[in-house]
């Protein structure tokens, strides 16, 4: 699946999964429950980020 964005919407998907990360890297280092699902998440997000530098 491809997904054409414009630079405004990549900009603020940028800015979301950044902030979200941050919360998520919060979780993990505060929870005392299984971790691995949020490191798989945070894997995920970093991807997603990776590809987002990507230029197009």
């Amino acid at each position: 699946m491809n997904l054409d964005l414009s630079v405004p919407e990549r900009d603020l998907l940028r800015k979301i999964l950044d902030s979200y990360l941050s919360e998520l890297r919060l979780d993990i280092a505060a929870t005392k429950r299984e971790t691995a699902p949020l490191h798989v998440e945070e894997n995920l997000i970093k991807e997603l980020q990776r590809k987002l530098a990507q230029p197009t």
